[in-house]
């Protein structure tokens, strides 16, 4: 009986474990999606310096949450941005080129995430059988050694490891 907590806990963890790649990709797509966001402002922006012809300065809800996102491409279309004259055709080819580099970039992140999807998948399943086998055999009365539990939570933690390598996209 002294087990059973401890094997509630430990399979507690482990599903913690299990999740976390799935939490990381899942993350991974709403950020892409932030990405995607910030590319079609960019081409907005790019468009409104052609039709006006002249420079304007970029929208304050956009350029921050460009730099939340910590694009590295950001600071060089900046500097562009705050030249002491800047061409305005050059301006909006450079957020044009800065909007066509996201979308490629979502693009493969998509694609990649995509097809690591059946991947973590299996992955899941293989990681919470031995939960699910430790389960069954404390139902079935046997003793289960606190050893064998930490054993256990290492491979979990390695395998969780593992997956989240597997599934992390980071161009």
């Amino acid at each position: 009986m002294a087990t059973e907590p401890a094997l509630i806990a430990a399979c507690m963890l482990m599903a913690g474990l299990i999740a976390l790649p799935a939490l990381q990709a899942r993350q991974r797509r709403r950020a892409s999606r932030e990405v995607s966001d910030v590319a079609a402002g960019l081409v907005e922006f790019a468009s409104l310096v052609r039709r006006l012809e002249r420079c304007v300065p970029l929208d304050t809800a956009l350029l921050a949450r460009a730099q939340r996102l910590q694009i590295p491409e950001l600071a060089s279309f900046m500097f562009a941005q705050e030249l002491a004259r800047p061409n305005p055709q050059l301006l909006a080819d450079s957020a044009q080129r800065l909007a066509l580099r996201l979308k490629r970039r979502v693009a493969f992140e998509r694609k990649m995430l995509a097809r690591t999807a059946s991947g973590r998948r299996r992955g899941a399943v293989a990681a919470a059988l031995p939960a699910l086998v430790l389960a069954v055999m404390s139902m079935l009365g046997y003793q289960v050694p606190p050893g064998a539990l930490l054993l256990l939570l290492a491979l979990e933690g390695a395998g969780c490891w593992l997956l989240w390598r597997v599934s992390r996209v980071e161009i």
